[in-house]
């Protein structure tokens, strides 16, 4: 939502996310405020919430600390109220009834995920047949099963993925950049370490993507028994009504040849 001014009305989210950010980069307050040409009583505003940002002054800030424009646009869908809703809940989640039956009722794979870290929560039963190694973890498990710690684990996710790499670059991203300051602490290492025993750990979580990489909604899938390929579209949806449905879901549905 925006004012008459155009200025974000934050959620503490994004300050926290702004001083992760200049801190992570090593900068100091005053740094950051002369790389944005502002004053650094104004800067401070910023980054404990009590002064809205315009979407220019996102963008500047952006520039200033070096974040990719895709990084902006998801910054701005966490902040801006009713646009995004993210959980932060504890495990094991409540799902409800009606929401298990909706996801059931999709006939092609599809899944409710915790956004960012990517836990999953459910699966329907054209996801469970076709991705057995995906599947959300018994109730009584001790943490959740993660699509990144399987991604990075399990030897037939990369022989299933043909484009696993720019996959799991993705998510990897995404974890490093948007997790701090949503997700706990403690979860972020479990998942990091986790996923260290793959070799292509350090270099994918090190670097970041381009645009073009980040809305890439491309998944070419591999048939174990046939060996053959097929192309799927990867789409993820925050729920506007209700409005207090805090998981994504995200579908995988079948493309066209040649598209």
């Amino acid at each position: 939502m925006s004012g008459p001014a155009g200025l974000i009305r934050e959620q503490p989210l994004l300050a926290l996310y702004l001083r992760y950010r200049r801190e992570a980069l090593g900068l100091t307050q005053e740094e950051a405020a002369r790389r944005m040409f502002v004053s650094l009583s104004l800067y401070r505003k910023f980054e404990t919430g009590e002064r809205p940002m315009s979407p220019s002054r996102l963008e500047d800030w952006c520039a200033a600390v070096d974040v990719p424009v895709w990084m902006l646009q998801k910054m701005v869908s966490l902040a801006v109220p009713k646009l995004s809703r993210v959980a932060v809940g504890t495990w094991p989640p409540t799902l409800r009834e009606e929401d298990l039956d909706h996801l059931e009722s999709l006939a092609v794979p599809a899944f409710f995920h915790r956004f960012p870290e990517y836990e999953i929560l459910a699966a329907n039963q054209a996801a469970r047949e076709a991705f057995p190694w995906l599947l959300p973890a018994e109730p009584g498990a001790k943490r959740p099963v993660n699509v990144i710690e399987q991604m990075m684990t399990v030897d037939i996710a990369r022989e299933v993925l043909v484009n696993w790499e720019e996959i799991v670059h993705r998510l990897l991203t995404i974890l490093r950049v948007m997790s701090p300051g949503i997700v706990a602490p403690e979860r972020i290492a479990e998942i990091v370490e986790t996923c260290r025993v793959n070799p292509e750990f350090e270099r994918l979580w090190t670097t970041d993507i381009s645009e073009a990489q980040f809305n890439n909604s491309l998944v070419t899938v591999r048939d174990p028994a046939t060996g053959g390929t097929f192309d799927v579209t990867m789409r993820s949806y925050n729920a506007w009504h209700p409005d207090n449905c805090d998981y994504q879901l995200f579908i995988l549905t079948p493309r066209r040849p040649g598209l």
